[in-house]
Protein backbone atom coordinates (compact mmCIF):
# COMPACT_ATOMS: atom_id res chain seq x y z
CA UNK A 1 0.00 0.00 0.00
CA UNK A 2 2.62 2.14 0.33
CA UNK A 3 4.78 4.22 -2.36
CA UNK A 4 8.63 5.61 -2.56
CA UNK A 5 7.18 8.97 -3.20
CA UNK A 6 8.11 10.69 0.43
CA UNK A 7 5.33 13.57 -0.72
CA UNK A 8 3.99 15.30 -3.60
CA UNK A 9 1.01 13.92 -5.05
CA UNK A 10 -2.47 15.53 -6.63
CA UNK A 11 -4.52 13.74 -5.32
CA UNK A 12 -8.04 13.49 -7.94
CA UNK A 13 -11.64 12.54 -6.28
CA UNK A 14 -14.62 11.01 -7.68
CA UNK A 15 -14.83 11.95 -11.55
CA UNK A 16 -17.73 9.63 -12.36
CA UNK A 17 -17.90 9.80 -16.10
CA UNK A 18 -16.74 12.96 -16.79
CA UNK A 19 -13.02 12.65 -18.28
CA UNK A 20 -12.57 16.44 -18.78
CA UNK A 21 -11.84 16.60 -15.16
CA UNK A 22 -8.64 14.43 -15.57
CA UNK A 23 -7.94 16.70 -18.78
CA UNK A 24 -7.97 19.72 -16.71
CA UNK A 25 -6.12 18.09 -14.06
CA UNK A 26 -3.59 17.09 -16.43
CA UNK A 27 -3.15 20.28 -17.92
CA UNK A 28 -2.98 22.35 -14.33
CA UNK A 29 -0.74 19.43 -12.78
CA UNK A 30 1.82 18.77 -15.85
CA UNK A 31 4.24 16.07 -15.21
CA UNK A 32 2.78 15.40 -11.48
CA UNK A 33 2.00 12.29 -9.98
CA UNK A 34 -1.41 11.71 -9.44
CA UNK A 35 -3.88 9.12 -7.21
CA UNK A 36 -7.01 8.74 -8.38
CA UNK A 37 -9.83 8.21 -5.24
CA UNK A 38 -12.04 6.00 -6.99
CA UNK A 39 -15.34 6.20 -8.78
CA UNK A 40 -14.19 6.83 -12.22
CA UNK A 41 -17.70 5.33 -13.55
CA UNK A 42 -21.40 5.98 -13.69
CA UNK A 43 -23.56 9.38 -13.77
CA UNK A 44 -21.50 11.31 -15.80
CA UNK A 45 -21.34 11.15 -19.91
CA UNK A 46 -18.32 9.35 -20.29
CA UNK A 47 -17.42 6.47 -17.98
CA UNK A 48 -15.44 4.51 -20.89
CA UNK A 49 -13.01 7.54 -21.39
CA UNK A 50 -12.35 8.66 -17.81
CA UNK A 51 -11.97 4.77 -17.09
CA UNK A 52 -9.63 4.38 -19.84
CA UNK A 53 -7.53 7.54 -19.14
CA UNK A 54 -7.24 6.38 -15.25
CA UNK A 55 -5.76 3.00 -16.36
CA UNK A 56 -3.40 4.22 -18.96
CA UNK A 57 -1.71 6.62 -16.33
CA UNK A 58 -1.73 3.89 -13.79
CA UNK A 59 -0.08 1.32 -16.31
CA UNK A 60 2.86 4.29 -17.33
CA UNK A 61 3.27 4.69 -13.63
CA UNK A 62 1.51 8.14 -13.63
CA UNK A 63 -1.29 7.49 -11.10
CA UNK A 64 -2.38 5.41 -8.23
CA UNK A 65 -5.58 3.96 -8.69
CA UNK A 66 -8.01 3.46 -5.71
CA UNK A 67 -11.09 1.19 -5.57
CA UNK A 68 -14.40 2.76 -5.34
CA UNK A 69 -17.40 1.53 -4.19
CA UNK A 70 -18.87 1.85 -8.12
CA UNK A 71 -16.11 -0.29 -9.23
CA UNK A 72 -16.26 -2.70 -6.76
CA UNK A 73 -19.93 -3.15 -7.46
CA UNK A 74 -19.33 -3.68 -10.74
CA UNK A 75 -16.68 -6.00 -10.09
CA UNK A 76 -17.83 -7.76 -7.54
CA UNK A 77 -21.24 -8.46 -9.12
CA UNK A 78 -21.16 -8.19 -12.55
CA UNK A 79 -17.41 -9.67 -13.10
CA UNK A 80 -17.94 -12.96 -10.22
CA UNK A 81 -20.60 -14.58 -12.81
CA UNK A 82 -20.44 -16.77 -15.37
CA UNK A 83 -19.63 -15.82 -18.96
CA UNK A 84 -22.83 -16.94 -20.17
CA UNK A 85 -24.71 -14.34 -16.99
CA UNK A 86 -22.52 -11.23 -17.79
CA UNK A 87 -24.39 -10.17 -20.63
CA UNK A 88 -27.67 -10.56 -18.94
CA UNK A 89 -26.37 -8.52 -15.75
CA UNK A 90 -25.17 -5.63 -17.62
CA UNK A 91 -27.81 -5.13 -19.54
CA UNK A 92 -30.08 -5.31 -16.32
CA UNK A 93 -28.27 -3.54 -13.71
CA UNK A 94 -25.82 -1.13 -15.83
CA UNK A 95 -26.77 -1.09 -19.32
CA UNK A 96 -25.76 2.43 -19.75
CA UNK A 97 -22.20 1.61 -19.02
CA UNK A 98 -22.60 -1.14 -21.42
CA UNK A 99 -24.32 1.24 -23.94
CA UNK A 100 -21.34 3.74 -23.64
CA UNK A 101 -19.12 0.63 -24.36
CA UNK A 102 -21.03 -0.74 -27.31
CA UNK A 103 -21.34 2.52 -28.85
CA UNK A 104 -18.08 4.25 -28.74
CA UNK A 105 -16.06 0.62 -28.50
CA UNK A 106 -16.18 -3.27 -28.49
CA UNK A 107 -19.26 -3.69 -26.23
CA UNK A 108 -19.04 -5.87 -23.65
CA UNK A 109 -15.93 -7.73 -24.15
CA UNK A 110 -13.30 -4.49 -24.05
CA UNK A 111 -16.07 -3.56 -21.01
CA UNK A 112 -14.79 -6.45 -19.05
CA UNK A 113 -11.15 -6.41 -20.06
CA UNK A 114 -10.92 -2.80 -18.75
CA UNK A 115 -12.34 -3.91 -15.62
CA UNK A 116 -9.84 -6.59 -14.92
CA UNK A 117 -7.35 -4.25 -16.01
CA UNK A 118 -8.44 -2.23 -13.38
CA UNK A 119 -8.89 -5.20 -10.59
CA UNK A 120 -5.34 -5.71 -11.20
CA UNK A 121 -4.30 -1.90 -10.85
CA UNK A 122 -6.26 -0.61 -7.96
CA UNK A 123 -5.88 -1.08 -4.22
CA UNK A 124 -7.75 -0.44 -1.40
CA UNK A 125 -5.63 2.99 0.11
CA UNK A 126 -2.65 4.31 -0.23
CA UNK A 127 -0.07 5.40 1.69
CA UNK A 128 2.85 8.75 1.02
CA UNK A 129 4.48 10.82 3.58
CA UNK A 130 2.61 11.61 5.74
CA UNK A 131 -0.70 11.63 3.49
CA UNK A 132 -3.18 8.53 3.83
CA UNK A 133 -6.08 8.08 0.84
CA UNK A 134 -8.66 6.06 0.34
CA UNK A 135 -12.05 6.35 -1.35
CA UNK A 136 -14.44 6.99 1.48
CA UNK A 137 -12.55 6.35 4.76
CA UNK A 138 -9.54 5.38 6.63
CA UNK A 139 -9.07 1.71 6.30
CA UNK A 140 -9.67 -1.00 9.45
CA UNK A 141 -6.70 -2.63 9.80
CA UNK A 142 -5.43 -6.14 11.54
CA UNK A 143 -2.58 -7.17 12.33
CA UNK A 144 -0.85 -6.24 9.37
CA UNK A 145 -1.25 -3.34 6.99
CA UNK A 146 -2.82 -5.89 4.03
CA UNK A 147 -5.44 -7.14 6.89
CA UNK A 148 -8.52 -5.43 5.79
CA UNK A 149 -11.08 -6.14 8.57
CA UNK A 150 -13.80 -4.56 6.48
CA UNK A 151 -15.04 -2.63 3.20
CA UNK A 152 -15.55 0.85 5.34
CA UNK A 153 -13.10 2.21 2.99
CA UNK A 154 -15.14 1.93 0.43
CA UNK A 155 -18.71 3.03 1.32
CA UNK A 156 -18.40 4.39 5.34
CA UNK A 157 -19.51 8.66 5.56
CA UNK A 158 -17.91 11.19 7.96
CA UNK A 159 -21.04 10.88 9.93
CA UNK A 160 -19.71 7.42 10.81
CA UNK A 161 -16.38 8.53 12.43
CA UNK A 162 -12.84 8.05 11.57
CA UNK A 163 -10.80 4.70 12.02
CA UNK A 164 -7.94 5.75 14.27
CA UNK A 165 -4.65 7.09 11.66
CA UNK A 166 -2.99 3.17 11.24
CA UNK A 167 0.45 4.69 12.99
CA UNK A 168 1.11 1.26 13.96
CA UNK A 169 2.12 0.66 10.36
CA UNK A 170 2.60 3.87 9.45
CA UNK A 171 4.22 6.41 11.91
CA UNK A 172 4.84 9.29 9.45
CA UNK A 173 0.95 9.28 8.49
CA UNK A 174 -0.60 12.53 9.86
CA UNK A 175 -4.03 12.68 7.71
CA UNK A 176 -6.10 11.21 5.08
CA UNK A 177 -7.70 12.31 1.67
CA UNK A 178 -10.85 10.82 0.98
CA UNK A 179 -13.44 11.39 -1.50
CA UNK A 180 -17.57 8.96 -1.77
CA UNK A 181 -19.59 11.76 0.34
CA UNK A 182 -20.39 14.68 -1.39
CA UNK A 183 -19.55 18.42 0.53
CA UNK A 184 -20.97 22.01 -0.21
CA UNK A 185 -17.12 22.94 -0.10
CA UNK A 186 -13.98 21.14 0.07
CA UNK A 187 -13.67 20.29 3.88
CA UNK A 188 -9.87 20.57 4.93
CA UNK A 189 -9.07 19.75 9.03
CA UNK A 190 -5.67 19.10 9.43
CA UNK A 191 -5.41 20.09 12.75
CA UNK A 192 -8.27 18.88 14.32
CA UNK A 193 -9.41 15.23 12.95
CA UNK A 194 -6.42 15.21 10.49
CA UNK A 195 -8.67 15.12 7.11
CA UNK A 196 -9.80 15.83 3.85
CA UNK A 197 -12.76 15.46 1.95
CA UNK A 198 -13.08 16.25 -1.68
CA UNK A 199 -15.78 14.83 -3.49
CA UNK A 200 -18.23 18.38 -4.28
CA UNK A 201 -20.71 15.82 -6.48
CA UNK A 202 -19.31 16.98 -9.43
CA UNK A 203 -21.31 15.05 -12.09
CA UNK A 204 -23.87 16.74 -11.04
CA UNK A 205 -23.15 19.83 -9.78
CA UNK A 206 -20.04 20.67 -11.91
CA UNK A 207 -17.71 21.68 -9.45
CA UNK A 208 -14.60 19.99 -8.74
CA UNK A 209 -11.52 19.90 -7.16
CA UNK A 210 -8.29 18.70 -6.03
CA UNK A 211 -5.38 18.83 -3.58
CA UNK A 212 -2.19 19.43 -3.72
CA UNK A 213 -0.19 17.15 -1.07
CA UNK A 214 3.09 19.01 -1.73
CA UNK A 215 1.16 22.18 -1.40
CA UNK A 216 -1.09 21.21 1.04
CA UNK A 217 -3.94 23.17 -0.80
CA UNK A 218 -7.31 22.57 -2.95
CA UNK A 219 -6.86 23.76 -6.26
CA UNK A 220 -10.31 23.85 -7.56
CA UNK A 221 -11.60 23.53 -11.22
CA UNK A 222 -12.09 25.93 -13.30
CA UNK A 223 -13.21 25.30 -17.40
CA UNK A 224 -11.44 28.42 -18.38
Amino acid sequence: MTSARPSGSVVIPDVHGCPHFLDWAATTFPGRHFVLLGDLIHRGPDSRTALKTALNWAKSGRAVLLWGNHEFWVWDEGLSLGSDDQRVWFEREDSELLAEYETAGDGLPELLDDLRLFETLARPYYVEGAMLCAHAARPSLGQSADELLDQGYLWDTPELGLHPLPVQFFPEVTYSVHGHSPQTRPVVDLNGEGVVYLDLGSAKTGRFCVWDSETRRIYEYDAD
